[in-house]
């Protein structure tokens, strides 16, 4: 068995302040009974895509409490996807770094201590975050409700929580339901399953001009060629490839980006090469980014993040998958659909590498092209 001195010193120091943290007892139906003014919901989990499918679960507590104010706590990477949930009262992010600036440190655990939440969910998925339950217990609502920690190797939520929630570290449902199981089982629950992302009017206003900068109008045909995960990118001259059909076949074509596609986005870029009539969306905000893919008629992605959002927007869009299973992860929406690589080829790389190599670029063309497209206001 290997040693971790870190690892080991963190569970010790953990568990330690959970007891110091005790909150009171509650049962799922005295937790139902409670008429809470104020309830915070803390996740700290940092992959957009996960948050997103998290948004049926900010529902399902709103449906339960519809006269609560509801805030948020968040990893600064997800803000700008939940910004605008209609579900939601407040945003707030807290950011890791925050350790090393005292001062935002202290404003931070001001906005906490003076929003005087009365209960404190604890959000997870396939792991369990000390620094989420660190924040609900630093809040000083007087019961905090989170997952329990054990299967994840923690001795934190028996000791400090009010009511623990099942947990399971294996994902064997859609992510979806996987984010509602814990809730479900207190009867916090809904019957909307559908995923969320609202951009605002002003981040609207924005695509529109980026569209009028790079002379395009709404129904052009978006592409994004990278992914958070190697393994999960399809070769850049897969993505060429389907960028030159569109333009043969007379559409307009944007790709879109984010700070993790350098590699790709290069690569798909130097294929093009500099007579390209496809367009290159600048840097841009997720919020904007967002609004952007709800004025293409269609969209080609990857299996990451921005696939989820434009799930959520119902944009017409096409998914490529390899190792991971669509089953578990394809947008919940009838708006997506899968292209997935019929099996692996050697990778020195790994398990995980050699999926992508193997779709085709005429499967994805016949898929893409075949999609029905959306209606587009001027």
């Amino acid at each position: 068995m290997s040693f971790h001195p870190y690892r080991n010193f963190k569970r010790g120091l953990s568990s330690l302040m959970a007891r110091l943290s005790r909150r009171p007892p509650l049962t799922a139906a005295q937790l139902l009974a409670l008429k809470p003014r104020r309830i915070l919901i803390v996740r700290q989990h940092n992959q957009m895509g996960d948050m997103v499918c998290a948004t049926p679960a900010l529902r399902a507590i709103r449906e339960t409490w519809p006269e609560a104010e509801l805030a948020l706590v968040t990893a600064p990477v997800n803000v700008e996807v939940v910004r605008h949930n209609p579900h939601l009262d407040e945003v707030v992010t807290f950011d890791r770094r925050m350790w090393q600036h005292p001062v935002l440190m202290f404003g931070f655990l001001r906005w906490l201590r003076n929003y005087q939440a009365e209960v404190a969910f604890v959000l997870g998925s396939v792991s369990f975050s000390v620094t989420s339950a660190g924040i609900a217990l630093a809040s000083g609502a007087r019961y905090v409700v989170g997952g329990d920690s054990a299967p994840f190797g923690w001795d934190v939520s028996r000791h400090a929580f009010s009511l623990e929630m099942p947990s399971e570290p294996v994902q064997v449902t859609h992510t979806v339901e996987h984010n509602l199981a814990p809730l479900r089982a207190l009867g916090i629950t809904t019957s909307d399953t559908a995923t969320v992302v609202v951009p605002s009017p002003g981040e609207i206003a924005e695509a529109r001009r980026i569209l009028d900068e790079l002379e395009l109008r709404p129904g052009f045909w978006a592409v994004h060629p990278g992914a958070g995960k190697k393994q999960n990118i399809w070769p850049a001259a897969g993505f060429a490839e389907m960028i030159g059909r569109a333009l043969a076949a007379g559409h307009r074509v944007l790709v879109l980006h984010g700070p993790a596609d350098a590699r790709p986005l290069a690569e798909l870029t130097a294929l093009l090469g500099p007579g390209t009539a496809a367009r290159l969306a600048p840097p841009c905000p997720v919020g904007v980014g967002a609004a952007l893919l709800q004025l293409a008629d269609r969209f080609l992605c990857n299996d990451t993040g921005v696939m989820h959002m434009a799930g959520a927007l119902r944009v017409p869009t096409v998914a490529l998958f390899g190792p991971t299973d669509p089953v578990l992860w394809k947008p919940p929406a009838d708006e997506v659909v899968v292209v997935r690589s019929p099996g692996r080829r050697e990778d020195p790389r790994g398990g995980e590498f050699g999926w992508m190599e193997n779709i085709t670029v005429d499967d994805v063309w016949r898929t893409w092209n075949g999609l029905p497209g959306q209606p587009m206001d001027s």
